[in-house]
């Protein structure tokens, strides 16, 4: 039975043989070459948890494309698992087709009153793909960016449209980036519409008049998507807010990185960097793409880095949940101690058990992500 002392090159830093196996076939459906050992951890690792692992980390799409890249990994795990990723990338194939229709369905409501949509993240990558199979790319929900005094009458547009409550509270974004989530049935995907790109920390790189003055044309019409240079900062800086204190390695931010890495410039990575060191938070994209390179060459990253913190991070769960939990406890505190909108908006709250429902149900969601 092979060990992580077995296993050559960086992956050899995770001890865990199912998350080295699940990070194994992530490289090969990306078209990187296997690391030696890949199929003997493939056959110790229980099926049920290379599932866990990869559904926890948005990757459920794309492994299978590892088996077509080299079939004879395919003899190493049970049939059915094979089966239950070949059809989740066939379901989030039509996924992505029901997101661009409702993309054009939203378009049809608000082009009459001339109001511009800005495809943010996984809205923009579905309609202009970084991943050679687009249905590598899972997103969870709509991000759209409205110029903000247009995001009122958004809403209150696409609501009335839908037949859904059109209250002053969920027409204002408060204290948030964005406005309330509008769900409906007839719907996949929840639209989150932003008043700016994202946290603050997004929002001092990512401006919404420049991101719109240099977005680019989609097939739907009054539908843009931000600039190359700006997707990919977006990437990094929504990626890494909340992951680059703990070392976390995420398997569809290291996938989309991976890509970024192939289709852009070097140039454009270059400015990408300079604007990011402006506000000293360049080691989001270096760290980032060390982890990436070191996975792709196999080469062995220095002892400390981030790249190989997030290596071993990733094979320890246990450990990886209590920096977590480190983290958003100075996090909270932080925010409670500089921010007077956090505190009165905490203060309104904390008397809410609807508030503390939502609270416990995003923590208890994080938690069951270290797997």
């Amino acid at each position: 039975m092979s060990g992580s002392d077995d296993i050559p090159g960086p992956i050899g830093l995770c001890a865990s043989a199912p998350h080295r196996s699940v990070l194994g076939l992530l490289l090969v459906a990306l078209d990187l070459p296997a690391y030696r050992g890949l199929e003997q951890d493939l056959k110790q690792t229980p099926p049920e948890h290379l599932a866990a692992i990869t559904n926890d980390g948005h990757a459920q799409t794309i492994l299978v494309s590892a088996f077509r890249n080299v079939p004879a990994l395919a003899s190493t795990i049970p049939r059915d698992l094979e089966i239950y990723l070949a059809e989740m990338q066939r379901a989030n194939r039509d996924r992505n087709i029901q997101a661009v229709s409702q993309l054009r369905e939203i378009v049809e409501i608000l082009r009459p009153h001339k109001i511009p949509v800005l495809a943010l993240k996984g809205a923009a990558d579905v309609l202009n793909p970084i991943h050679r199979i687009p249905e590598h790319r899972y997103i969870s929900d709509l991000d759209l960016l409205i110029p903000s005094e247009q995001s009122k009458q958004a809403a209150r547009l696409i609501r009335k449209a839908k037949g859904l409550p059109t209250d002053a509270a969920l027409l204002t974004a408060g204290a948030h980036h964005h406005l309330a989530q509008i769900t409906h049935p007839d719907w996949v995907f929840t639209v989150e519409l932003h008043v700016q790109p994202g946290s603050d920390t997004v929002s001092r790189i990512l401006q919404t008049d420049e991101m719109f003055r240099t977005a680019q044309s989609t097939e739907i019409e009054g539908v843009f998507i931000p600039s190359i240079e700006n997707r990919f900062l977006h990437h990094i800086l929504h990626g890494m807010e909340l992951r680059h204190q703990t070392a976390a390695l995420n398997l569809r931010m290291l996938a989309d990185h991976l890509r970024y890495l192939t289709i852009l410039t070097k140039l454009d990575r270059k400015r990408a960097l300079d604007r990011l060191r402006a506000v000293n938070l360049q080691d989001w994209q270096s760290d980032l793409t060390e982890l990436a390179q070191i996975l792709a060459s196999q080469a062995m990253p220095a002892e400390q880095s981030w790249a190989s913190k997030a290596i071993r991070n990733f094979g320890n769960p246990s450990a990886a949940r209590l920096q977590d939990n480190s983290f958003w406890i100075r996090r909270y505190a932080q925010r409670f101690l500089t921010s007077a909108t956090y505190r009165r908006q905490l203060l309104r709250k904390i008397f809410s058990p609807a508030a503390w429902g939502e609270f416990i149900a995003f923590h208890r969601d994080r938690r069951n992500k270290f797997r």
